[in-house]
């Protein structure tokens, strides 16, 4: 069968579509399996640190086997690779992590692979946060007769990867779009992340609080005259390009401007309106929408609850209570007077965070628990 390298443009509209809609998923794991004669696929969003995995989707795989995965091998020899090496945006077959003669003899074969009749996979790393103990992979799987993936099958499947990593991106800002798209407006102005829509002439219809938060002269962004802008005329051009560029059917794309007030990098992903979502755009007065821009802020207070840090990171209650309010208020001093506690005692717990999730400094704390708070509410 002869393979492509550039994906079929079917493929890749489906899965931007995916990341509006999850039940898509199977779908493309189908095309991507016939593309590359796989019998199954998966995607999977997971903690290294808590074996545990947030979410995945599946195509072809057994019910059983897989609560078995979820259950007892989130770190089996195929992951334990993909995290000690993290080969981003490059296809890795089984083979090369360990011969099929050596993985019969492990459990995880006998309870994942075995009764799926699998013996053999491709896998891609997404890196969808800072964070590297999060993290989502693409595996297409089949079964031993049919041998190792070539070098053919797995271009394919790196042509894919910046194309997946976008919709995945996208889809962790899924409630957000939901809620807009459904009119909900009131629960668009209690999220962090910024929510703008344009129309055809790049003019706005609709912006929720988060965005109108970041409007002003020492802010990032300008909202004033229906257009979006940055203070700095580069920037803007910069803006201007980004939707444009959406607007001529560049599926997704992203940009960072800076915060003039603190030189902040806010991170500005613009998507496409859907066709099937126009009409509920225009009942909803927004006439002639086309593009949503998503605005993240890595200083914004982000309804991360304190748990969520410590399953993830096996922090204390107090050591997640002060890394939420530093992320969410601007830093340790504020924090302290936030938690009114003294602020040796904030960089006391802040010391332990940072040896616990393996990141230096504040801005970095705060990307951090963005991208987490942005993730696991998908």
């Amino acid at each position: 069968m002869r393979i492509e390298h550039d994906p079929p443009e079917a493929l890749l509209d489906l899965i931007y579509d995916a990341a509006a809609d999850s039940r898509l998923w199977p779908s493309i794991f189908r095309e991507v399996a016939g593309l590359t004669n796989s019998a199954a696929g998966v995607l999977l969003f997971q903690s290294d640190t808590t074996h545990t995995i947030y979410f995945e989707h599946n195509y072809g795989g057994d019910a059983a086997a897989v609560r078995a995965l979820k259950e007892r091998h989130v770190l089996n020899p195929w992951t334990h690779y993909m995290w000690s090496n993290n080969p981003v945006g490059r296809a890795i077959p089984s083979d090369q992590i360990l011969p099929l003669a050596d993985l019969r003899r492990t459990a995880f074969y006998d309870e994942v692979l075995r009764p799926q009749g699998l013996g053999h996979s491709a896998m891609i790393g997404l890196s969808l946060t800072p964070n590297p103990g999060l993290g989502a992979g693409l595996s297409m799987n089949r079964g031993p007769r049919q041998g190792p993936y070539d070098n053919r099958e797995l271009r394919l499947i790196e042509a894919l990867f910046p194309h997946l990593r976008r919709s995945v991106r996208l889809g962790f800002r899924i409630e957000a779009y939901r809620a807009l798209r459904n009119g909900e407006y009131r629960t668009l102005d209690r999220l962090a992340v910024g929510i703008v829509l344009l129309d055809r002439q790049a003019r706005i219809v609709y912006s929720n609080a988060a965005a109108r938060a970041l409007d002003g002269e020492d802010k990032p962004l300008r909202l004033g005259g229906g257009r979006v802008a940055h203070s700095s005329p580069s920037h803007t051009r910069r803006l201007d390009h980004l939707v444009q560029a959406t607007l001529h059917h560049v599926p997704m794309t992203a940009i960072g401007v800076p915060c003039p007030d603190d030189g902040r990098v806010v991170t500005v992903l613009a998507s496409s309106v859907r066709g099937e979502d126009l009409g509920r755009f225009a009942d909803a007065h927004m006439k002639d929408a086309a593009v949503i821009l998503f605005i993240s802020d890595p200083v914004a207070k982000m309804a991360v609850p304190a748990s969520w840090l410590m399953d993830t990171y096996r922090m204390t209650p107090a050591e997640a209570d002060v890394a939420v309010a530093t992320a969410s208020y601007g830093g340790a001093f504020h924090a302290a007077q936030r938690l009114n506690l003294s602020p040796n005692t904030v960089k006391s717990h802040l010391a332990r965070v940072f040896a616990k999730t393996g990141v230096s400094g504040q801005g970095k704390l705060s990307e951090l628990i963005a991208s987490l708070g942005m993730a696991l509410s998908a």
